[in-house]
């Protein structure tokens, strides 16, 4: 028979085949040769079986085979016909390759080609219950059969089973046929008698959480202690469960779960330990439960020990020193602190991308696995598709991917929209009620969860926690001192040290230190109970210490940010941007324009390098305010600076940089500053020339570099020497660009120099130089990205792909424009966007996608003329040559009308319409009836 070709099953309603080796790690340690050709040629038999039968493989892992069917009997009839050939084989090893499936039924959501949803976590779980040679079915997938099933198949029932993934018990078939095995052991379920365990059923499926729950097992078969820690709603509960269920064929004597949370005293453990291993009453205490267990290989999960934290540690130590073969897998917000224990923090859900924009990009994150599959559970129309994945992936960000809070939020949706619960997070609170009735009372609100978790602080803890409310995006230790002080800093080492054991912060480390951080909603939590307990006084001494101590810390940094150690401060700086807004935010909302002017100069070189254009807004609003005469000069400065860089979106926003100058250079006049009024010079000669004023460039920048000389300031110097340019394709401009850039290599600011090596590039590129202007430019763009650089990298990228153009390189081209693309989206194309708009042009017309190409140049054409200056007067002769060759060569491919009426269309574009049109989005829709 001839195997068809195989096709995807899209979205819907499908049937799962899963499938794994029985034994197969002994066999692969005992016999790897042989294993591997049995391997192969089991492979062949399960893709061959299942490929007969239409289905899809859309995964492979190890051993296992995931597939997909559009019915259930297709997927039945690829099993039978698998086992048969496998019995049928005379395999190389010492025993035969058994194999082991489940079959599966119910809504999956395809996306690019895997497959997503709770039942595909169902179908593992059923077939892990199996043995080799067996099917199971489950009761879902068994209905479909019933009405039509195979010939020569049928299927036996096996009860009601409770699968290791703890959700509702499953109906289970054995799927049987003729020259199978039919006799089989009891399927290893939950129910099984000979897996001794009390684990509760949860009535939530389990989703995601394959690494935490393989690194949990892990340490359980090699520790005799484990404790999960982690903030309250973490899921600790959860993950310890679905470990213990994992583990449970391993442990001969039983897995037992003890929950700790109903419990008030500790000495009430030892006799709910003794009910649950079924002793009398009069044998409940510490020394009758550790002589029961003596002889046992047991696993004890004890869950939710913080608020009985002593009583518990002395339990666990008591049974581990008198019982050799128990382990323990406890629960707590933080560590039982004996000898011994092994903890494991449990993180929060893994969160999409910030970037990412689609459902493609988001899916594949546990946390919006989570969030979907809940909130599914509460609106039956729920579909995760591209309109709303950057809903779901924000709500999930906010909400730091903690399991509890993304499932109360999912049970908003039986009553509200997507976007409705977004809006209202802020009140996060008040939104995240109505958990599940079965759960803890504690579990059933966030607030209750966080109460629970902040009454069990001491009162120092509680004073630091809601202090620490005030940073923003994390801090470090000496921050959190400077802020959480009253008296001794060391006391705040030590609190610190406590909150995070206690799993309230969380403590990240870096490559040479560890920072530190609250999840947002315990920091929403801390800065409501700072309110509460302190009032409007308390909260203004707090965030007027935070302010403080930021403005140091960036009055330090500034001078390092044109030295040899801007590299490390501008990340440094990085780490802090959420801190150094909420200061800029506090200083200016208290009226303290003075500092608001400090912080934004010494802020200047950071915000140009990251592209933060809202420090222009702050130096702008300060500087209508008294303030000492030098501070204001170099706050127009940096204003004006910023403004040339950054506000660059059409000619209208160049006079801006130029006032910015005009009053930098009456400022520094009236100060006697000479190093301030040469860089007002230059900010000045770099208005004129953005103007096409050439004689004022010239003039203003001989001034500011005589200047500069006057004064001996090597980085004042370097600064302003290329406005001394009259004609910049010249030897001299070669001579100067050269000057500058040996100024910069001496004060170590490395990233001005790549700017110097970006315009030596250019005067390559004129010179016909194209490989030293490709090599410039990848000096460039690397010391850039070195640095973290956006901005300046952004630029030299555009450069360097008009390069790679000119001498045909589409294909290292290719990843350049995609690249400086997302740039542009990610910054609303603040950016000029021409060139890269240019460079997609080529290259869509590379690939043979002429009409994007065509409306692409047409976009890129009118985006040139409406930049800062007209960019299209001035591209050199090289850039001019590449324009006319692409465009011509696109003319004659598609003929003059059709060429013409696509470029039109695209120069009707907006910048961001052009970009999006660039990354592969649909042309508006006025257009698509042209699209031929």
């Amino acid at each position: 028979m001839r195997v068809t070709q195989p096709v995807r099953i899209p979205s819907g309603t499908v049937t799962l085949l899963f499938t794994d080796v029985e034994g197969s790690t002994r066999l692969w340690e005992s016999e790897p040769e042989a294993m591997t050709t049995a391997l192969r040629r089991h492979d062949q038999v399960l893709r061959s079986s299942i490929e007969r039968a239409r289905g899809y493989v859309f995964k492979t892992i190890g051993d296992a085979f995931c597939a997909a069917f559009e019915t259930a009997q297709a997927a039945a009839t690829a099993a039978v016909a698998a086992q048969r050939a496998l019995c049928r084989e005379a395999w190389p090893t010492s025993t035969p390759v058994r194999v082991r499936m489940g079959l599966h039924t119910g809504v999956c959501e395809e996306r690019d080609g895997d497959y997503f949803g709770p039942v595909v976590n169902r179908t593992a779980r059923l077939m892990a219950v199996g043995h080799g040679g067996q099917v199971l079915v489950s009761g879902v997938t068994a209905d479909l059969l019933s009405d039509e099933l195979p010939d020569g198949i049928w299927l036996r029932d096996l009860g009601l089973h409770r699968l290791k993934d703890l959700g509702r018990p499953e109906q289970v078939f054995q799927l049987e046929a003729s020259s199978l095995q039919s006799s089989f052991p009891p399927i290893a379920s939950l129910d099984n008698p000979e897996l001794a365990n009390n684990l509760p059923s949860v009535l939530s499926t389990f989703v995601g959480r394959e690494r935490e729950v393989a690194a949990v097992d892990e340490l359980i078969a090699a520790e005799r202690l484990v404790t999960l820690t982690g903030a309250g709603g973490s899921g600790k509960t959860r993950l310890a469960l679905q470990a213990a269920a994992d583990l449970i064929e391993g442990v001969v004597d039983g897995v037992w779960f003890i929950e700790l949370a109903p419990l008030t005293q500790g000495g009430q453990i030892p006799r709910t330990m003794a009910a649950v291993l079924g002793l009398p009453d009069e044998l409940s205490s510490m020394d009758a439960v550790t002589e029961a267990l003596s002889g046992q290989r047991s696993l004890i999960v004890l869950d939710n020990c913080e608020h009985l934290i002593d009583a518990a540690a002395k339990f666990c130590d008591a049974v581990i020193r008198h019982c050799p073969r128990v382990r323990f897998l406890a629960t707590s917000r933080e560590p039982l602190g004996i000898d011994g224990e092994r903890v494991y923090r449990v993180p929060s859900l893994s969160l999409p991308p910030r970037e990412a924009e689609t459902a493609d990009e988001i899916m594949a994150c546990d946390a919006v696995r989570l969030f979907a599959t809940r909130a599914r559970g509460h609106d039956a129309t729920f579909q995760l598709d591209d309109s709303i994945a950057p809903l779901v992936a924000s709500i999930c960000h906010r909400l730091d991917g903690i399991p509890l809070a993304l499932e109360l939020a999912a049970a908003r949706l039986s009553s509200m929209s997507l976007q409705h619960v977004n809006q209202r997070l802020d009140q996060r609170f008040r939104l995240l009620t109505g958990g599940s009735r079965n759960a803890m009372p504690r579990q059933q609100t966030l607030q209750a969860t966080v109460d629970w978790s902040f009454g069990l602080l001491t009162a120092p803890e509680q004073g630091t926690l809601i202090r620490l409310s005030v940073f923003v995006a994390g801090f470090e230790l000496e921050a959190a001192e400077a802020v959480c002080a009253d008296g001794d800093p060391l006391a705040v080492m030590d609190l610190l040290g406590s909150l995070v054991g206690k799993s309230l912060v969380v403590a990240d480390r870096l490559a040479d230190s560890v920072r530190y951080r609250l999840l947002d909603t315990i920091r929403q939590y801390s800065a409501e109970e700072l309110l509460r307990a302190g009032g409007d006084a308390e909260v203004l001494r707090v965030r007027d210490r935070h302010a403080g101590y930021y403005l140091a810390f960036a009055e330090a940094a500034q001078p390092a940010l044109k030295g040899s150690g801007q590299g490390s401060w501008l990340r440094l700086l990085d780490l802090e941007w959420g801190n150094l807004r909420a200061a800029f935010a506090h200083l200016a909302g208290e009226g303290r324009a003075a500092d608001v002017l400090r912080l934004g100069v010494a802020l200047e070189r950071f915000a140009l390098s990251r592209g933060h254009a809202e420090v222009i807004g702050y130096l702008t609003a300060a500087s209508t305010e008294p303030a000492p005469v030098a501070l204001l000069a170099r706050a127009e400065l940096a204003a004006g600076w910023l403004t040339s860089q950054l506000l660059r979106k059409s000619p209208a926003d160049l006079p801006a940089a130029k006032v910015h100058g005009e009053r930098a250079l009456a400022l520094a006049q009236q100060a006697g500053d000479q190093a301030l009024q040469a860089r007002a010079l230059g900010l000045l000669a770099a208005s004129a020339f953005l103007d096409h004023d050439r004689d004022a460039h010239h003039n203003l920048g001989e001034r500011a570099v005589a200047m500069a000389r006057e004064v001996g300031d090597v980085q004042t110097l370097a600064e302003v020497l290329r406005y001394r340019i009259v004609d910049q394709f010249s030897e001299e401009a070669r001579n100067i660009h050269l000057e500058a850039l040996d100024c910069f290599r001496a004060t170590g600011d490395t990233l001005y120099a790549t700017n110097e090596l970006h315009n030596l590039a250019g005067l390559d590129l004129v010179a016909g130089r194209f490989e030293d202007a490709r090599n410039q430019l990848a000096q460039a763009v690397a010391g850039a990205e070195e640095l973290g650089d956006e901005v300046f990298a952004y630029m030299y990228r555009c450069d360097l792909i008009i390069a790679l153009l000119i001498t045909g390189e589409y294909q290292r081209a290719d990843p350049l424009v995609r690249s400086c693309l997302l740039v542009a989206r990610r910054t609303g194309a603040r950016s000029d966007a021409s060139q890269v708009i240019f460079g997609a042009a080529c290259v869509r017309s590379w690939h043979g996608d002429q009409v994007r190409a065509a409306r692409l140049f047409g976009a890129a054409d009118v985006d040139l003329k409406a930049s800062v200056v007209d960019l299209s007067i001035m591209w050199t002769e090289p850039e001019r040559r590449l324009q006319q060759r692409e465009q011509a060569k696109l003319r004659e491919l598609m003929g003059e009308a059709a060429f013409e009426r696509c470029y039109r269309e695209g120069a009707e574009l907006s910048r961001s319409q052009a970009v999006e049109l660039a990354l592969g989005g649909d042309a508006p829709e006025r257009f698509a009836t042209n699209s031929r």
